[in-house]
């Protein structure tokens, strides 16, 4: 789901990409920080785990290590935080949305574009797409749930 005026389409072209979206209704406004802390500030234990395995794997190929998300952060404004990082492989952006579609319903999605810089970033990401597609999936998911207990511990 792409929304007209969203900051990663001055990312594209891109030789990957794909966009996963929940529709969140009858809570609170959720906003795009929440979702990012959610989704990738307390992540479940199992995604440290692969992204461990991940650095551990690639670091002989020359592909950097994973950081912190939040040091990822290339752009954001009120309804959308973009994530990024070039190297010599690969360069990857991801979008984190969340904006409202009309008074009780809000759509929150995740876009990721991939750009390959030479054969051994295409040969990686399709090594490791699937992983991908099922974890931006799952988190994306889980933030949504999280987003119920979120709301429920709020004071109005």
């Amino acid at each position: 789901m792409k929304q007209k005026n969203s900051l990663i389409i001055k990312y594209l072209p891109a030789d990957y990409k794909d966009c996963f979206w929940e529709k969140i209704t009858n809570k609170p406004n959720v906003s795009v920080q929440e979702l990012f802390d959610l989704m990738f500030i307390q992540y479940p234990k199992w995604v440290s785990w692969l992204l461990k395995l991940r650095d551990f794997i690639v670091k002989p190929l020359g592909i950097k290590a994973s950081k912190s998300f939040k040091e990822l952060i290339i752009e954001q404004n009120s309804h959308e935080i973009i994530l990024g990082t070039k190297d010599k492989h690969l360069t990857f952006y991801v979008s984190i949305s969340c904006f409202e579609v009309n008074r009780n319903e809000q759509i929150a999605s995740i876009t990721t574009l991939v750009k390959y810089n030479n054969i051994l970033g295409k040969v990686y990401f399709i090594a490791i797409w699937i992983f991908h597609k099922f974890i931006v999936y799952r988190l994306l998911k889980r933030a949504i749930r999280k987003c119920d207990k979120l709301n429920s511990k709020r004071v109005y």
